[in-house]
């Protein structure tokens, strides 16, 4: 006769037995496919991806051991001399196993969850090319976030530290490196650049995270945020909210709601084939941006022309040079870092 709670024990091993697995097999998948990537991003994503399969390893040695071991494990004393629980103690017992398990599983589906849909778009070889420390450019990588500083020296070769800088807020789930190419070029200008690297690759997940940067460079007296997409959605609340940032960067990307600020300058550059940020939503979005606003609109880029990390799903098809649309990129981010600047005028 089944004993009271060996069903929900059953069960429950069975369970955890299949999400155990997903929980392994999705970390092997985004660790074989993006390792790279996740390692020279933002820390969350391995840090999740590490413990997310470990506890699947841990879950799957549970549910076998369970289903292998049955009523077994509802035994105390030796084999010889085996004291039963009474079927109060076992229904009792089955509960808590339920109360328990229950949120457990919860947070081990959404880990799965977050860890497969945030599996990030990898830069491009050609990409990776620009995070090289050469022409002019270093390039620091943090933990956090990477910068391209630039190196310039006066005519008696004394060392000029730029005064003005961008912070550039990626768009979801891209590679940060693959905005290096158009960026460096703002760097050989002689400006600070700053991209950040987000939690699991959204900038939502830290809004903030751009007041970091500017308060670990009390140098710079000039400063801009930018971002893709999603990035750039976020650099606009936070440009929005923060009277030290001047100018506003958005690349395919435009506001969550109206800007108030009437000292801000924007600039947003858009794609004339872009399927998610369609030329539409941009026009769209112009009541919600200062009348003064620049706009530069560049036929035949898409979405994923803004950066160099391949195709993207949903997409429109670019027809446009993208070592093109690197070049317009980087005039109009340079053009708004130079308003900006009082003594560049």
């Amino acid at each position: 006769m089944r004993q009271p709670g060996a069903l929900s024990r059953t069960v429950l091993a069975l369970i955890w037995l299949v999400v155990g697995a997903a929980m392994v097999v999705v970390t092997a998948w985004i660790g074989w496919t993006r390792g790279g990537v996740l390692l020279n991003g933002h820390p969350a994503a391995v840090v999740l991806g590490l413990a997310t399969g470990l506890l699947g390893f841990v879950a799957m040695a549970w549910a076998v051991a369970t289903l292998v071991m049955g009523d077994r494990q509802d035994r105390e004393g030796d084999d010889e001399h085996p004291v039963r629980r009474t079927p109060a103690q076992l229904e009792r017992r089955a509960k808590v196993r339920v109360l328990l398990a229950v949120p457990l599983l919860v947070l081990a589906v959404l880990s799965v969850v977050l860890l497969g849909y945030s599996r990030p778009f990898a830069a491009q070889p050609s990409a990776l090319a620009a995070m090289r420390s050469e022409n002019g450019v270093r390039v620091v990588d943090r933990v956090t976030w990477y910068e391209l500083v630039p190196s310039m020296e006066d005519a008696k070769g004394a060392t000029v530290r730029p005064t003005t800088g961008l912070v550039f807020l990626p768009g979801a789930r891209v590679d940060p490196r693959s905005y290096a190419p158009e960026l460096r070029r703002v760097a050989e200008a002689g400006y600070l650049v700053v991209v950040l690297k987000e939690p699991f690759g959204f900038s939502i997940f830290d809004g903030g995270h751009a007041g970091t940067i500017l308060a670990n460079h009390p140098e710079i007296t000039h400063w801009a945020v930018g971002g893709h997409s999603l990035g750039g959605t976020v650099a606009a609340s936070f440009a929005e909210d923060d009277q030290r940032v001047q100018g506003l960067l958005l690349l395919a990307s435009y506001p969550a709601s109206r800007l108030e600020r009437t000292d801000l300058r924007v600039t947003s550059v858009s794609g004339g084939q872009d399927g998610l940020a369609t030329p539409a939503d941009i026009e769209r979005s112009k009541a919600n941006l200062p009348a003064e606003t620049t706009y530069v609109v560049i036929s035949g880029a898409a979405h994923a022309s803004f950066a160099d990390y391949g195709l993207q799903p949903h997409d429109g098809t670019a027809t446009a040079d993208l070592g093109a649309v690197q070049e317009q990129v980087a005039a109009a981010a340079v053009a708004l870092l130079v308003a900006i600047t009082p003594e560049a005028k």
